[in-house]
């Protein structure tokens, strides 16, 4: 069989409602992963908290995380920086339009406000696990400045007052310093330049020599589209947004029903037959 890549979403994609794995999928990715299959996760969550996804899974699943930003590549973890003016220009808007934001590195959170309910969630199993994550809140300027050349991507989150959120949006966008996405309608994530999930996925494709008929991707969010584009085998959840659907060429079950599970089961027993 020919070498395949696997690269999944984690919310509404891998996981259930309840950050669950099912012993269907996990029995799936394992048994192809014996076959030469390549399997990567890959999110807009910092690597260190997408090292606890992978935890659910098995170790040797490989991560894309900071939605592109940080991923495992050939020859180690690889890194792209949002850059010091995005950063800079992202907090004067997120403060001027009180609105909460994020940044983070491949290993710590920082925010602006009180510590956002996941990081706080999320704490207690830091030092359960194989992983280590910081969290501290930027208090002024001068505390972003002395970080600000380490932030690999970011996200600034909405108050339910969306016409702030796009006045943020439509600022950002015409500075032309970053790329934004978005997870769901009540955030942007912001992202260095000329990369997403889709750049990660063509550059691990060259350096794996899999072409995009062999590149599965598996989605539900607006942040999947750029590795849609660059898979022949383009998969929308069927809990996935409009949007994503008509990018896919093709729509499996829900994230709840083993719908990722369930495709690769039935292309996989295809292949074999032919």
């Amino acid at each position: 069989m020919p070498k395949y890549l696997v690269f999944m979403d984690i919310d509404g994609t891998l996981l259930t409602e309840h950050q669950y794995v099912s012993d269907h999928t996990k029995a799936t990715i394992a048994r192809l992963q014996q076959q030469d299959v390549l399997f990567y996760i890959a999110t807009g969550r910092m690597y260190e908290l997408a090292k606890l996804v992978r935890q659910k899974v098995n170790p040797d699943v490989r991560l894309v995380t900071s939605n592109g930003a940080v991923f495992d590549g050939q020859n180690g973890r690889e890194v792209t920086k949002l850059g010091g003016a995005a950063v800079e220009l992202a907090y004067l808007i997120a403060r001027r339009d009180n609105l909460p934001m994020l940044l983070f590195t491949p290993e710590m959170a920082y925010y602006t406000e009180q510590i956002p309910r996941f990081v706080a969630r999320n704490a207690a199993n830091f030092e359960a696990g194989d992983t280590t994550i910081g969290y501290q809140e930027i208090k002024s300027f001068a505390e972003l400045a002395a970080v600000e050349d380490q932030i690999t991507n970011g996200v600034i989150l909405s108050r339910e007052d969306m016409a702030r959120l796009d006045s943020a949006r439509e600022k950002l966008t015409n500075s032309k310093l970053l790329r934004l996405s978005s997870s769901n309608p009540n955030n942007i994530e912001m992202i260095p330049l000329h990369t997403d999930k889709g750049t990660a996925v063509k550059q691990i494709q060259t350096e794996q020599g899999v072409d995009a008929a062999h590149t599965f991707v598996f989605g539900d969010g607006l942040n999947d589209v750029g590795m849609m584009a660059e898979a022949d085998l383009s998969v929308a959840m069927g809990n996935a947004l409009p949007q994503v659907k008509s990018a896919a060429n093709y729509v499996t079950d829900t994230n709840y029903n083993d719908g990722l599970a369930k495709f690769l089961d039935d292309y996989f027993a295809k292949q074999l037959q032919s």
